[in-house]
């Protein structure tokens, strides 16, 4: 019943993620062409002004659509489970662990499917302007140096690079199945209110922004990184390795373990509310 489910969700969401993604694919086109061709190369009076427009517009269209489709996750959710389309999906012949893993599946997939053309997006069009203004073909040389680079990477980090991207892609879909959660357990704990359910979801999504953001500067102070693997990683993680003797494979497995049972609490909380505090008035 899940796997139908599932179908059934995906038939049901694919239309606005996916015309936000054309959108994206769009913009990289022009951005493309734009930067390709000879006009930014003219004297003209103000260009530096249009390149500081247009490169301000792209940005706002990349983040527009990211954030465009965590907005279309959170409103199928809301709509489908909280409204009056909740009185047929909660008449279903499915349980609401059913439910909330078939929204959770397809939001993950379409999260990773956004962020994929957003960072093409953005290679793209960094490697059209290298190749138009500064004749340096950075597939070329990442290509050429990769080997060093390999090398160089285990011996600084400790792991090899095939490990390390492996379980960065391991964090990266537990959070954002974490980042989806949050979403899901704001609105159910929004339902315990009883008037203004959307304005209680805030408030409730709020507080755990507020609580990650104490844990995650607790975290910050051991070789550990809960949220924003990267972030964390390149600008701590390194300095800690060295100074602290910390393996980087063991901070990424806690942090990999630490979002998988956030992930968990979260998840069975939203469950939890579904099954026994549901409330569509």
């Amino acid at each position: 019943m899940l796997k139908k489910l599932f179908k059934y969700e995906w038939k049901a969401f694919w239309k606005v993620p996916t015309a936000i993604n054309v959108f994206l694919g769009i913009m990289t086109f022009i951005g493309i062409i734009s930067l390709a061709s000879p006009f930014w190369e003219l004297d003209i009076r103000g260009i530096e002004i249009m390149l500081g427009l247009a490169v301000f517009f792209y940005i706002l269209a990349i983040a527009a659509g990211s954030i465009g489709v965590t907005i279309a996750i959170t409103v199928r959710y809301y709509k489908n489970i909280y409204t009056d389309e909740g009185y047929l999906t909660n008449t279903l012949p499915v349980t609401a662990r059913q439910i909330i893993l078939s929204k959770l599946f397809t939001g993950v997939i379409w999260s990773f499917i956004t962020g994929t053309v957003v960072s093409i997006s953005i290679f793209s069009l960094v490697y059209t302007a290298s190749l138009s203004y500064s004749d340096v073909n950075i597939l070329y040389e990442i290509a050429h140096d990769f080997p060093d680079l390999l090398n160089f990477f285990r011996e600084d980090v400790g792991i090899s690079f095939v490990l390390f991207a492996f379980l960065s892609l391991v964090y990266m879909v537990a959070s954002t199945a974490l980042s989806i959660l949050k979403i899901y357990t704001a609105i159910a704990l929004g339902q315990l209110f009883a008037r203004h359910k959307v304005a209680g979801a805030v408030i409730w999504y709020i507080g755990e922004y507020v609580v990650f953001e104490i844990i995650s500067s607790f975290l910050r102070g051991i070789p550990s990184y809960s949220n924003g693997l990267f972030t964390f990683f390149f600008s701590y993680g390194i300095s800690y390795y060295n100074s602290y003797d910390y393996s980087v494979l063991l901070a990424m497995l806690l942090s990999i373990g630490f979002c998988l049972a956030v992930c968990a609490g979260l998840y069975f909380l939203t469950e939890h509310m579904l099954k026994n505090r549901l409330n569509l008035d």
